[in-house]
């Protein structure tokens, strides 16, 4: 009796060292590969704050998984020969020995088994990352300009090469499938079948957005940097995503539009015809019956001259847009310098327009009037820098008037 407790107290020492080893194993390969796998300075940068703590976790995870098998592997023998040193336990070592062989042979009967069908899955995939690479080449050329495809421009280039990318995955996830150990079990297609549910029910609005997404590439309608109104929101494309548009606002503001309502809406570009003009940009007044049209376009005209950020050529023109009961609709139309500033440059043009017509004595209809009223609403040059309002060096009245330039009414 005291013989078997003697071995199974060096037995247990001799596993405690066993485990101890292990532990300063595992520790060793835990430091090593927070340091050489995948370091943040040898990563690209903006990856790697996103990508090495993910990486180490999943590396230190495996690690304590293959520790704490190692620890099993210990502690099945140790087990076994502590219940051989006594008589009345002897019977139940032999069943766990037993037991362990059986599980070892068909551990191996089924690696061996699935050994053919996992070649099969791996050379699908080399395959498959091999066509990747390809397509990522091809399309770095085409994206740089150094090749060129009919019917394919740069504005479309990465969207086909994701799609060409998920293609080719699905391909090979559909042609390795049956070659996956499990895969012909009812409880793997169960699993399958569950899998597949959950994403289409999941789903459903993102796949939704990504149709309309591809329709909104594929159409142009918006481009990054294009200026443009989307329903009621008017800004700078700053980002066309997989499943939204960002737009920036004239007061500085970020607006993410989803792919299908952008779809649903009108969307007006304003830098589409741009060309060599430049951006139109558009305004409109209500003047009464009493002024003459003649004079109205030449006061539009001079708020135009006088603004800044606008083109001199093609000059401003002025359209009269609808002849109502009480008044008439004009309708100016100029072109800015560059594509920024569009909402500066409008109100600017808003202010010119106000000094002039108040400058020659001409009433604006806006609010709409139903009757004329007694004395015209002006606001006479002496009051246009009223306290707290500070003078400007140069009036805008001091600019010199066109050759159309209106007289006094």
């Amino acid at each position: 009796m005291a013989g078997s407790l003697t071995n199974i107290a060096i037995a247990t020492v001799a596993l405690l060292v066993g485990i101890w080893i292990l532990q300063r194993l595992r520790r060793w390969l835990t430091d090593r590969v927070e340091r050489t796998v995948f370091p943040p300075e040898k990563m690209l940068p903006g990856l790697a704050a996103d990508l090495h703590p993910l990486i180490v976790q999943v590396a230190k995870t495996f690690i304590g998984l293959l520790w704490l098998a190692a620890v099993l592997a210990l502690a099945y023998p140790w087990l076994i020969y502590c219940l051989r040193q006594f008589p009345a336990s002897a019977a139940w070592a032999d069943e766990f020995q037993e037991f362990l062989i059986t599980l070892f042979i068909d551990l191996g009967k089924g690696a061996l088994a699935a050994l053919p069908g996992l070649v099969a899955v791996v050379i699908v995939i080399v395959i498959a990352r091999w066509f990747v690479r390809l397509i990522r080449v091809v399309f770095d050329k085409l994206q740089s300009g150094a090749i060129s495809l009919p019917g394919l421009e740069r504005e479309t280039v990465r969207t086909t090469q994701t799609l060409l990318i998920v293609v080719v995955w699905l391909f090979a996830l559909v042609a390795a499938y049956p070659y996956i150990p499990g895969s012909d079990t009812d409880a793997f297609r169960g699993l399958s079948m569950l899998l597949g549910l959950m994403v289409t029910l999941g789903s459903t609005g993102i796949i939704n957005q990504v149709i309309s997404g591809l329709f909104v590439v594929y159409s142009k309608s918006v481009r990054p940097d294009d200026y443009v109104r989307i329903a009621d929101v008017e800004g700078e494309v700053i980002e066309v995503g997989s499943l939204a548009v960002k737009l920036r606002t004239p007061r500085q503001e970020e607006i993410t539009i989803p792919h299908s309502v952008l779809v649903g809406a009108a969307t007006t570009n304003y830098t589409r015809l741009a060309g060599e003009n430049g951006m139109a940009i558009t305004t409109s007044v209500t003047i009464g019956y009493d002024v003459p049209w003649r004079q109205v376009h030449a006061l539009l005209q001079l708020g135009a001259a006088r603004t800044k950020g606008l083109r001199h050529q093609p000059p401003p023109r002025v359209m009269q847009r609808e002849l109502s009961d009480v008044w008439v609709q004009y309708m100016l139309l100029a072109h800015l310098e560059t594509g920024h500033g569009r909402a500066a440059v409008l109100s600017e043009l808003h202010a010119q327009i106000q000094d002039a017509f108040n400058e020659f004595g001409v009433q604006m209809m806006a609010p709409h009037y139903e009757t004329q009223p007694e004395k015209p609403v002006l606001v006479p040059r002496s009051r246009w820098y009223e306290t707290p309002a500070a003078a400007e060096e140069s009036a805008p009245g001091a600019s010199p008037a066109t050759p159309n330039a209106p007289s006094a009414k």
